[in-house]
């Protein structure tokens, strides 16, 4: 049985009415403009500002290192994180979290594909992401450390995405509990170039896989989620991607962020369930979704965590790096993944 197809992407986020189109659909929206929801789906004032969420998320790997980043627009704040790790040694490379202002410190706009742009900036930290109309690329660079003559950075990262020839991306359209809606549009199993440095060496990301996570929405205070983000290879040189996630974007059966890109192929997958210790999150985990499509077990080798507590906003954040291996069934084919670069995550938050 070959795999089922997922219809295209909307022309925008809402209807003629002004109502969120929801549902799960293969390609890119041009723009998540969510000053065009209508009634009962555009807050007040106050609510857009306390509900309205944006970020960028990113992660690239070859066989020697992986790199993690990300841009977050809360509205009222916003932060910034990155981490690297080397393979090999399993040395962590860099790991570093920072907080901002509003804008103009961030920027996340409308664009989760062609017309991206992205920014946080900080004495210390410079992040930035973009692709310009009609190009066949993402661009980024992230720059950890105080520019500053003679002063060499902890990281220094320079990154490609290749669009063009690959599988669509996943965008989903999700009514969100005690909220509004969230858009995301997800995209892995993307060829990645450019290069890393850190501790004195340069790593070449050329060859290696990766992906992107754009997400914007109106959320709601309290928000909890497990995922899994894979870019990897096959045995033989296919680039695999896997997004999984559990808690967040699955309030109805139309909606579902769980999807496998597997060569040019996006191909949708049922409900994740995930197994792991969240006193621990360094112990192994495991994956598995409601189809038998997925069976993972994942090794961490080092973690970003974040947790906070300010009282009115609280927030802990845990994101395991390392390795994937198990099984992944696409119709009568079984394929074997072995040490796929990946994170994992258990995220809960008051915001």
């Amino acid at each position: 049985m070959s795999p089922r197809k997922l219809p295209p992407a909307p022309p925008s986020v809402e209807d003629a009415g002004g109502a969120p189109r929801f549902g799960t659909f293969q390609g890119a929206l041009d723009v998540v403009d969510l000053s065009r929801l209508r009634g009962s789906y555009q807050p007040n004032r106050l609510d857009r500002l306390r509900m309205h969420k944006k970020w960028l998320y990113g992660f690239i790997a070859t066989r020697e290192v992986a790199a993690l980043f990300a841009v977050v627009d809360l509205g009222y704040t916003s932060n910034a994180f990155a981490l690297a790790l080397d393979f090999a040694s399993g040395r962590v490379l860099a790991d570093v979290g920072v907080l901002g202002l509003p804008a103009p410190m961030v920027k996340v706009n409308d664009h989760p594909g062609a017309g991206l742009e992205v920014a946080f900036r900080r004495p210390d930290a410079k992040f930035k992401a973009w692709r310009t109309f009609g190009d066949e690329r993402f661009h980024g660079h992230v720059r950890l450390g105080l520019n500053a003559p003679f002063v060499k950075p902890k990281l220094d990262l320079t990154w490609d995405l290749l669009a063009a020839g690959a599988a669509p991306p996943l965008t989903v359209i999700a009514p969100v509990d005690k909220a509004v809606v969230n858009v995301t549009q997800k995209w892995a199993g993307l060829l990645s170039f450019g290069a890393l440095e850190a501790e004195g060496r340069r790593y070449s990301l050329d060859g290696g896989v990766g992906g992107l996570d754009y997400t914007h929405g109106y959320l709601a205070r309290e928000t909890a989620w497990r995922w899994a983000f894979v870019c990897g290879r096959l045995d033989d040189g296919t680039p695999i991607g896997l997004n999984l996630v559990e808690g967040f974007n699955e309030s109805r059966d139309d909606v579902n962020e769980n999807a496998l890109w597997l060569g040019n192929e996006l191909i949708p997958l049922g409900r994740a369930r995930f197994t792991w210790n969240r006193s621990a999150v360094l112990d192994p985990w495991q994956v598995r979704t409601d189809d038998g499509a997925i069976d993972l077990r994942f090794t961490p080798w080092a973690a970003h965590q974040e947790v906070l507590d300010l009282k009115l906003i609280k927030s802990s954040f845990k994101q395991p790096v390392g390795l994937w291996s198990g099984e992944v069934k696409v119709g009568d084919h079984v394929y074997v993944l072995k040490d796929a670069p990946g994170v994992a995550e258990d995220q809960s938050v008051l915001w």
